[in-house]
């Protein structure tokens, strides 16, 4: 209730896992973007979603060109593209069960639903 009288509130910063894991892919550190968005649906936290990445994708763009051509260069050469069209708003949305599908029909990995 307080984060609707004080507007745009979150939180950022580091996050630990506290469980064991003996997998060397197992995410135990990482930094975290935390709204507060009291009576919010998944659509209003979807759309809050993608603002915040077209704006981290348009900031990059701007004020970071030496390090996306670098990144082209040497890891994807495809990025800048990406960026670009993410910066402009065409941004698609699935289920859940068409992301599954998706990767299903897209790797020989397998995946599965929990």
């Amino acid at each position: 209730a307080y984060c609707c009288g004080i507007g745009d509130c979150y939180a950022f910063g580091p996050t630990f896992r506290a469980e064991n894991s003996h997998t060397g892919r197992h995410l135990a550190e990482f930094w975290m973007v935390e709204p507060e968005m009291a009576f919010a649906n998944m659509d209003q936290c979807l759309d809050l979603a993608v603002k915040l990445l077209q704006s981290v994708a348009k900031t990059v763009i701007e004020r970071c060109p030496e390090e996306v051509q670098f990144f082209a260069k040497f890891v994807d050469a495809k990025l800048p593209e990406r960026l670009r069209t993410l910066a402009a708003g065409r941004v698609a949305r699935i289920t859940y069960t068409e992301a599954i599908d998706l990767l299903q029909k897209t790797t020989k990995r397998k995946f599965s639903e929990p």
